[in-house]
């Protein structure tokens, strides 16, 4: 479900309670309950972990259903990702479960989704895994949360071959496809044919499209018959994911007269064919080509080189196989001073046969880091706590642009990779909650030189914690993420989810328990809802605060406790372009205030239906440029459609909204409590308002 449209699911949920439209009515008394669905004791095993990578956590849920006898989940996690839909025999108790292993430390939380017979989503299970681990490529990682390992698929042109095999072999081809889940990706894999084993390992990047054909060739002098697949390859070489099995077979008819032996070679290719990176430690090229022979015979060749070596081979060719793949290594040990070079096999026996030449590419890259510091808190920090350490480092590539893959240490962040041309500075924020010192570096390596890291130099910093005064609460900096569901820009029909954090701590020497009040504020005005954190103990709670978008924005905002004494927290900054548009920097006046919020009839007991009416005041600074948006959201899952309201010149700063297309056609379970909130131009609320209906 997109997050957006998440008020038609809970209208359609609703309407046992209300009816927002006439003509809607409520199910009959006699309808068939709706299926019961129940989730329980949701834990991660263990939740804490450490130790070498990778580690392995179990992930699971008790679910308990009445009325059904399927239940159809998934899970979702914290880092967008989601496991495939499964669907199960539901009982009195059915336990869920999925492993997943990491390959470096990490934290998060899982949960489960269920989507039939009813939708539900479990508590989180938080976890945290520390562990030793050098970054890996992540293209290849078989670890759920990060890039899934490539799939692959392989097919044979044709149905084979039966007839009077030809002088110089009959070739038959193979396609297949290897497809990764993001880009860019780099994908180690090799054909393996049943009749021979292994080829030799390829390595693709991906850069643009997930999707690439590759494709393989084999020739046959004889009859054959057998299969060929793709295997994808991990960094040590360990099978991850094969393909279907493509199945050939070539029949060749009795000749009376064997030809004379003829050999041929074919599919030359060079790996890597190009290399983007640093040129500071000798690189090494595999040239390859398939020979391949009519019969079973001795075979001479030569590899000639565009420096003018010659490298003779030789290869006596038996069995069924009348095939054999030819290498020859030429390693670089200076690549600066050489910008690429060719080679090509000649066969001088029996016959005589040869390849076009194949080319490979040297592009000298350089990346080094022109400045390393703590941006804050000045250093040494002396003060009260939890502080955010903000830290950066600025990188410079020259000889041209480049991917480049980048990673903090301590602590410690997942390898991440972008082009760069010229300078790029790296920001990492991180919150110490006690007294704490350290370093920290950034580690880079460009794409083809993945695994060959350079680091910058050592950022120490160090944070003393002083105690904070009696009574005092203190706030930390607000931090603003952003997440989208699906890939790409943020637009109407992909919008983005915003969540805002900050950390309260409540220090020795006040009174608990203890009740904190706070709102969230924008620097336009705008403010949320009234919240609060309880606190038994002296402790550090989290405050959250997520919403939807797909209206350009940029502002500052910040966490304001307003009890028992009032704090402010340091404001964090976002921005945010959807549908192409940049943010309007002025668009008038703002949303100063939204007052007499009131349900009409608050309490009604006796006929229904009965025609209910909501309304409020809302005020504005100055004339807006564009109209205010506004909805009525309660406590029952239900909401208004979104309406508009405008303030132009001339006009009142205050002006009373109505939402009258309203009915209740059954009672209210107790009273259904909500609010009126403004999303544009600004963010605001209205105070809590209540309601009941009781049909007689």
């Amino acid at each position: 479900m997109r997050k957006d449209l998440w008020w038609r699911s809970v209208l359609s949920a609703a309407a046992a309670a209300l009816c927002l439209s006439t003509g809607v009515f409520a199910a009959p008394a006699n309808a068939a309950a709706a299926p019961a669905v129940q989730i329980a004791a949701v834990k991660a095993s263990p939740a804490r972990s450490g130790g070498p990578c990778p580690a392995s956590t179990l992930f699971s849920a008790t679910v308990t259903v009445k009325g059904t006898a399927r239940l159809t989940y998934r899970w979702i996690r914290s880092d967008g990702s989601r496991s495939v839909v499964k669907t199960v025999r539901a009982g009195a108790r059915t336990t869920l479960r999925e492993r997943r292993s990491f390959l470096g430390s990490t934290r998060g939380w899982q949960a489960v989704q269920v989507l039939s017979p009813k939708k539900l989503v479990s508590k989180r299970a938080h976890y945290s895994v520390s562990c030793e681990a050098g970054p890996r490529d992540v293209s290849l990682s078989e670890a759920p949360g990060q890039a899934p390992a490539p799939t692959a698929s392989a097919e044979v042109s044709g149905d084979g071959y039966s007839g009077k095999c030809p002088t110089g072999g009959g070739t038959l081809r193979f396609t297949g496809t290897i497809k990764v889940s993001r880009v860019p990706a780099a994908v180690s894999y090799r054909w393996v044919d049943s009749d021979g084993g292994a080829l030799g390992t390829e390595r693709l990047w991906f850069s643009g499209a997930s999707t690439r054909t590759v494709g393989s060739s084999r020739t046959f002098l004889t009859g054959q018959s057998g299969t060929r697949w793709i295997e994808i390859l991990g960094p040590d070489g360990r099978v991850l994911n094969t393909s279907n099995r493509a199945p050939y077979r070539v029949a060749c008819a009795a000749d009376p007269a064997p030809p004379p032996v003829v050999a041929s070679v074919t599919n030359p290719w060079v790996t890597p064919a190009g290399y983007q990176g640093s040129c500071t430690r000798p690189l090494q090229f595999t040239f390859h080509a398939t020979l391949a022979v009519s019969q079973p015979a001795k075979v001479t060749y030569r590899w000639v080189r565009s420096d003018g070596s010659t490298v003779p081979g030789e290869t006596e060719i038996k069995g069924t196989d009348l095939t054999r793949d030819l290498t020859l290594t030429w390693p670089v040990a200076d690549p600066a001073r050489t910008n690429g070079g060719w080679a090509r096999v000649e066969v001088t026996s029996p016959g005589q046969a040869r390849t076009q030449p194949v080319k490979f590419a040297i592009t000298c890259v350089h990346v080094n880091f022109s400045e390393t510091k703590v941006v804050s808190p000045a250093q040494p920090y002396i003060g009260a706590c939890p502080v955010t350490v903000r830290t950066t480092a600025t990188i410079t590539v020259t000889g041209g642009s480049a991917l480049v893959w980048h990673s903090w240490k301590y602590p410690g962040t997942s390898v991440a990779v972008e082009r760069i041309s010229g300078s790029r500075t790296y920001t990492r924020d991180w919150v110490e909650t006690g007294t704490a010192k350290g370093s920290t570096a950034l580690l880079v390596a460009t794409a083809d030189d993945y695994g060959h890291w350079k680091e910058s130099a050592p950022i120490t910093w160090s944070v003393t914690c002083r105690a904070d005064e009696p009574g005092q609460v203190t706030v930390s900096r607000t931090t603003v993420t952003t997440w989208s569901g699906e890939p790409g820009a943020c637009t109407t029909a992909n919008p983005y989810q915003l969540t805002a954090a900050a950390t309260v701590t409540a220090p020795k020497g006040l009174t608990y328990p203890l009740t904190v009040t706070y709102r969230w504020r924008w620097d336009d005005g705008g403010y949320g809802q009234e919240e609060k954190l309880q606190f038994t103990e002296p402790g550090t709670r989290r405050a959250t605060h997520t919403w939807m978008t797909s209206r350009s924005h940029a502002a500052t905002m910040w966490l304001d406790v307003t009890g028992p004494a009032k704090v402010q927290g340091a404001p964090g900054e976002y921005s945010l372009t959807c549908n192409g548009k940049p943010p309007t920097p002025d668009i008038g006046g703002k949303v100063m205030s939204v007052t007499s919020a009131a349900i009409t009839p608050a309490n009604h007991t006796g006929a229904c239906p009965v025609d209910l009416k909501a309304t409020a005041t809302i005020t504005v600074s100055a004339p807006t440029s564009v109209p205010v948006e506004y909805a009525w959201r309660f406590d029952n899952n239900t909401s208004s459609p979104t309406q508009q309201i405008t303030f132009p010149e001339g006009g009142p700063l205050t002006r009373t909204v109505e939402w009258k297309d309203w009915r209740a056609i059954v009672s209210t379970r107790g009273k259904v409590t909500g609010y009126l909130q403004v999303v544009a131009p600004n963010r605001a609320v209205s105070e809590f308002v209540s309601y009941s209906v009781t049909c007689g």
